[in-house]
């Protein structure tokens, strides 16, 4: 089972890459002024939760962490509406520099999971035999 999960582990760091160029290429969109900013905003939106919740669940809480950032401060501009104020746009992509430096940086070791040690299977019927 450690194997597995170490395998899944590896394969999250090698996707966390992929998941983190297509969030900044969706984010590159604002600067087009032919697009729907909200629509944009909620595909960032979208990436930044799904890097968040797959990361927490893999052990990466520190990318986690800056996904969840990232994500709080968009839901903010799409709350208020404010996707073309440059000051926003400046954290925004302050919050991606951050993620991307902790994605490019990270290693299947630095999973928390990595060195779990699962119990022995337990053999025989489950459920004691009544």
């Amino acid at each position: 089972m450690q194997q597995e999960l170490r395998a899944l582990i590896e394969r999250h760091c090698h996707t966390l890459g992929d998941e983190l160029a297509a969030l900044a290429a969706e984010l590159s969109r604002l600067d087009d002024p032919r697009c729907d900013n909200a629509e944009v905003i909620a595909e960032v939106i979208a990436h930044a939760h799904k890097i968040k919740g797959s990361s927490g669940s893999i052990g990466f809480a520190s990318v986690s962490a800056a996904a969840a950032l990232l994500e709080n401060h968009l839901r903010g501009m799409a709350t208020l509406g404010s996707a073309s104020a440059a000051q926003d746009g400046a954290a925004v992509w302050q919050h991606l520099d951050t993620l991307a430096r902790l994605v490019a940086a990270i290693r299947p070791e630095d999973s928390s999971l990595f060195n779990v040690t699962f119990p022995p299977a337990r053999s025989g019927r489950a459920g004691g035999g009544h």
